[in-house]
């Protein structure tokens, strides 16, 4: 019964505030006339049917509390000095999230365009390290420096701390080997070492391995010629070669380097050790050195090879 009460007491007062709010016939008729004196009649129904989906209390509401809300309401006929800016100033609030705006701070406009003289250049001061690395090892290798910083990825395979025993005492040290390859047949391993940091360390591995960048052949661009038996030291490699959609099932550094080579289809087994770095120097020699393509094959045993799928032109 309380509760009735309470629900009542509350109910009451708010449809007597919404029953007072709502114009009556001759406001809304005034103000329909009043309207017809700017609008067409097509007009004025839009915004009859506009006005229809705004609360009746919408005048009376309180704004939410927030701290970044406008103070205002709908009320775009004026700026304001914080939340708007005057046209045609640029970056008015780019001070940075811990400078304090002044609404009587001043900007100026922007400058006009700068007259040039012709031949004149501005000196270039800055610029990215790494793009000036790459025109260094562009210059060395003979590559394009747009393929090196473009085109090349990098997977770091190995990132280990290790120590230098010497008459000082021990000396430790970053070494990282790293995988690059464009994914079209070219990949290169590099190694770096670092005193200072990891960063730096990997850095080093990146561009050496750019250095070493090798052809690696496939067949139709996916897979490799046959079934590779190799051996790395300690390492045991069987790679074999798999049909189309089969996917990489081979250890985690074997797939980063297939990643990078472009190596889609491939199944492989690693026997006896398991040393990261042999795996990879390995992979990549199997790949280069230990594949035959079909027209290595053809040319040794003096025959000529046609595919049945493609289609050969006679140059009669």
């Amino acid at each position: 019964m309380l509760f009735l009460r309470r629900a009542l007491s509350c109910a009451v007062p708010r449809r007597m505030a919404q029953d007072a709010m709502r114009p009556s016939t001759g406001t809304k008729d005034a103000y329909k006339s009043m309207l017809a004196q700017y609008y067409p009649q097509e007009l004025l129904k839009s915004i009859e049917l506009g006005e229809q989906a705004i609360p009746d209390d919408a005048e009376y509401r309180l704004s939410s509390n927030v701290e970044f809300a406008p103070p205002y309401l709908d009320d775009f006929s004026k700026l304001d000095p914080f939340w708007d800016y005057k046209p045609g100033l640029p970056h008015q609030h780019a001070d940075g999230p811990l400078t304090a705006f002044r609404p009587d701070q001043q900007h100026q406009p922007l400058p006009e365009r700068l007259e040039v003289p012709r031949g004149a250049a501005l000196l270039t001061t800055g610029g990215s390290n790494m793009a000036a690395i790459a025109r260094g090892i562009a210059r060395q290798t003979g590559l394009d420096a747009e393929y090196i910083t473009r085109k090349l990825v990098m997977r770091p395979l190995v990132v280990k701390r290790v120590s230098n025993q010497t008459a000082k005492g021990k000396i430790a040290s970053f070494y990282s080997l790293v995988v690059v390859g464009d994914r079209n047949g070219m990949v290169g391993l590099g190694e770096g070492k670092s005193r200072e940091d990891v960063s730096e360390s990997i850095k080093k591995a990146h561009w050496n391995a750019i250095k070493n960048l090798k052809h690696i052949p496939r067949y139709e661009n996916r897979t490799i010629f046959g079934d590779i038996d190799f051996r790395f030291h300690g390492v045991k490699l069987h790679l074999r070669s798999a049909k189309p959609g089969f996917g990489l099932r081979v250890n985690h550094v074997i797939y980063e380097i297939c990643e990078c080579a472009g190596i889609k289809d491939l199944s492989g087994k690693v026997y006896k050790s398991r040393n990261e770095m042999n795996i990879a120097k390995g992979t990549l020699e199997a790949l280069t050195k230990s594949q035959k393509t079909l027209e290595e094959i053809a040319y040794s045993r003096g025959k000529k090879l046609v595919d049945v799928r493609k289609v050969y032109y006679s140059s009669d």
